[in-house]
């Protein structure tokens, strides 16, 4: 478990790294074991926590919250104004969703979403909010995408309707309907005005009350180490808290490419460092259904064999891989896959689980990744498994 002042390990999961196998195989993999447990400390007796004064006020200024101290023309002024005025309707759409989310969670997760210490994210793109939403009491989030990390949100303010419009065309379709498209994303977040997904992410993290402690730029050295980075890195580190909270977190996200016959070593032994002495939940959302392709076999079975739980889509891990290994609980409705995806991307095993536990599929009243009506799928591994 992650140094956090707020848990202690009483029980260790072992993990080990040895050879992963492709999914298709069945191959033997990591057990992910049981359980470790978190227990709440007083908190009164713990160090405030102080956030980063000139990073949060840039975060602020560009997420639309406040444009106290800046200076800046009256015509810039204005443009924010109006930009203030449209990111947050944005962020009211994505709040009136992620407010459903928490309901569910809160009353179906009740039984392991306390137990969460590390949540693993694969092909998020910026996703910040919705695995802070489902498990707001994690140590250390993984997140994982294509895209690169950029540089550190600029405490150099910049003031041009330009650069915190920007900010608006790179969130617009994920705050109206929850999920990133790649293909956007390729522009969106490598342009003159945002340079990969850091600044979105910090931007975020304020929108939802968090105040950012530091952002530093890394990279996965030998044996999945982190290190500083010279230049650019692949990791960006974000040690964060929640405005009034004592309890520090841990934000990774690592610019990698997941595919098996790309596969860096090293980035997968800083996963495995991490799925180290943590009860751990992957999350997967709108992830192209990659993981239907025997060109993912990898991180499909990383997910396997290290999370204790997974919640995840029907683009995500396959569920006649999750089976002999989980019990999966069934919520909304399943539909073909959009039709920008090949036929391929179905998933027989799963709309057979869907008809023939009709009488057990549970509602969800809200839309989730691609399709509308949603499916979601939640998994807690076995007794054993």
């Amino acid at each position: 478990m992650k140094q956090s002042k707020l848990v202690v390990a009483l029980l260790a999961v072992l993990f080990t790294s040895s050879v992963i196998t492709s999914c298709r195989q069945g191959g033997a993999g990591t057990s992910a074991g049981n359980d470790s447990t978190k227990v709440e400390v007083d908190s009164a007796s713990l160090p405030e926590l102080k956030g980063d004064a000139s990073i949060n006020k840039a975060t602020k200024f560009y997420a639309g919250i406040s444009k106290e101290g800046i200076n800046m023309s009256a015509t810039d002024a204005e443009s924010w104004d109006k930009y203030s005025k449209e990111i947050n309707r944005l962020l009211t759409i994505s709040k009136t969703t992620r407010v459903l989310v928490d309901s569910l969670v809160k009353t179906d997760f009740a039984d392991f979403r306390d137990k969460i210490d590390m949540v693993f994210y694969p092909f998020s793109g910026a996703d910040f909010l919705y695995p802070i939403t489902i498990f707001p009491n994690a140590d250390t989030y993984v997140l994982c995408g294509l895209e690169k990390i950029g540089t550190p949100i600029n405490t150099d303010i910049k003031t041009n309707s330009a650069h915190y419009q920007s900010y608006r065309k790179a969130l617009s379709t994920f705050l109206n309907i929850s999920y990133f498209i790649t293909k956007d994303m390729v522009n969106d977040m490598n342009n003159n005005e945002l340079d990969g997904t850091c600044p979105v992410i910090s931007m975020l993290m304020a929108t939802d009350g968090y105040e950012i402690i530091s952002i530093k730029n890394k990279k996965v050295a030998d044996g999945g180490q982190l290190v500083d980075a010279e230049g650019m890195g692949n990791v960006m580190e974000y040690k964060f808290f929640r405005k009034g909270s004592k309890h520090e977190q841990t934000l990774y996200y690592v610019s990698a490419d997941l595919e098996d016959k790309r596969k860096d070593e090293n980035v997968y032994k800083f996963f495995a460092n991490n799925f180290k002495n943590h009860t751990v939940a992957s999350y997967l959302k709108a992830a192209s259904y990659l993981m239907t392709q025997s060109n993912f076999s990898i991180i499909c079975e990383t997910i396997v064999n290290n999370s204790q739980y997974i919640v995840e889509d029907d683009s995500g891990v396959p569920y006649k891989y999750l089976t002999d290994k989980f019990d999966v609980t069934l919520y909304g409705m399943y539909k073909r896959p959009l039709p920008v995806f090949t036929s391929s991307c179905i998933q027989p095993e799963l709309d057979q689980a869907y008809k023939d536990n009709a009488d057990k599929v549970k509602p969800l009243p809200f839309r989730i990744g691609y399709n509308n009506p949603s499916n979601w799928q939640c998994a807690r591994r076995k007794s054993g498994k």
